[in-house]
């Protein structure tokens, strides 16, 4: 269920700064000791630039979300409205075409039956909770996006069942950017493949 790892450049200066902020200190940290042995002006000086640096890098972290970002909250978000059933969290992350598939990608459920289906199933047993482990995402150019996730469901009967999940996602419109679930592929069952047919 492995994605392709983010860009290098976009994940270490807008997703997980840390790396950089570290290296900023070290170089400040050298030339401060710099500064203490040869008492120049001007290793004092340079020693404000990584200071500088890691602060403009750790506040264009904060002010950017990036799109994988953005997917691995609202995965997050698609489990976590599941336990539980929140519809209209639902009606905003999934398209009301979005398809369920197999590991093999062969259509489950087609267009506009998740919904009734998910509601079936809810109906017939009761989920306590869910938790996300494992969040993967990517998000490509063309304006769609990929995540995975492996989710831990606990039952009021029965023990718990982990489950691995590949979602296609689409992002919508210029003043619309949200990104909506357009299929979302069955991978695994307690670690398994999924069997075709397991479909509830």
């Amino acid at each position: 269920m492995n994605l392709d790892p983010p860009p290098m450049l976009e994940h270490l200066f807008l997703e997980s700064p840390w790396p950089v902020m570290a290296v900023c200190a070290v170089a400040c940290g050298v030339l401060l000791f710099l500064w203490q042995q040869r008492r120049k002006k001007i290793m004092g000086l340079l020693a404000l630039a990584p200071v500088l640096i890691a602060g403009g890098v750790w506040f264009l972290a904060g002010a950017v979300t990036t799109g994988r970002e953005q997917l691995i909250g609202d995965t997050r978000d698609l489990v976590a409205a599941t336990a539980p059933l929140d519809s209209a969290a639902l009606d905003r992350l999934i398209d009301p075409a979005a398809t369920v598939s197999g590991p093999d990608g062969s259509v489950w459920l087609a267009s506009g039956q998740l919904r009734s289906r998910l509601n079936s199933v809810l109906n017939r047993v009761t989920l306590n909770s869910q938790r996300t482990r494992d969040i993967q995402a990517i998000a490509h150019d063309t304006g769609w996006g990929e995540s995975t996730v492996t989710v831990r469901s606990d039952f009021s009967s029965g023990p718990a069942v982990n489950t691995g999940w590949h979602l296609t996602w689409q992002r919508g419109s210029v003043t619309n950017d949200a990104w909506r679930v357009v299929d979302i592929r069955w991978l695994l069952f307690q670690g398994q493949e999924v069997p075709r047919g397991m479909m509830p």
